[in-house]
């Protein structure tokens, strides 16, 4: 179980650095090739954000993803539970 969780966490690094790698380099590119002006700067800048932002979700999965990943309890609800309570709430919004 614990090989289990680090190729998970490994993969979803490796995806995560992926996805980051991609956008800045496309981002760049875009700001780099530069055809429409004011228009391609501001996608290519928010491509370079964007990846960025994937960049820092890698490095707070790597740092905390064994406390995320302890802190979820799985709970067994029964389905009929599940359907009154969808019920009231539908009765709730219809008597407005």
């Amino acid at each position: 179980m614990k090989i289990q969780r680090r190729l998970e966490k490994i993969s979803t690094i490796i995806s995560l650095a992926g996805l980051a790698l991609g956008f800045s380099v496309l981002g760049l590119l875009i700001v780099v090739k530069e055809h429409d002006g004011g228009a391609s700067i501001i996608g290519g800048i928010l491509g370079i954000l964007l990846g960025a932002a994937f960049l820092m979700a890698a490095c707070l999965h790597w740092k905390c993803c064994d406390r995320i990943q302890g802190g979820f309890q799985v709970e067994e609800v029964l389905a009929a539970e599940i359907v009154s309570e969808m019920r009231q709430a539908g009765e709730a919004i219809c008597s407005f």
